[in-house]
């Protein structure tokens, strides 16, 4: 889970310093601890979709020769 930082803290497990805009990835646990906290500490960041998509193909009409 990616979050990116809103609030200044110090990680209570690894004692890392975490600054305004950090993105940081964590797990899905250990994120919902720190969504739930009393203080908004991180939000969700959206992860961009990667090109691993299938492009979709153009249709063409097909012409009639009369």
């Amino acid at each position: 889970m990616k979050l990116r930082i809103v609030y200044s803290f110090v990680d209570k497990y690894t004692d890392e310093e975490y600054a305004v805009g950090d993105i940081i990835e964590v797990t899905k646990a250990r994120g919902e601890e720190l969504l739930s906290s009393r203080v908004t500490l991180v939000e969700i960041v959206e992860e961009e979709k990667e090109d691993t998509e299938k492009p979709k193909k153009k249709r063409t009409k097909k012409s009639t020769k009369e």
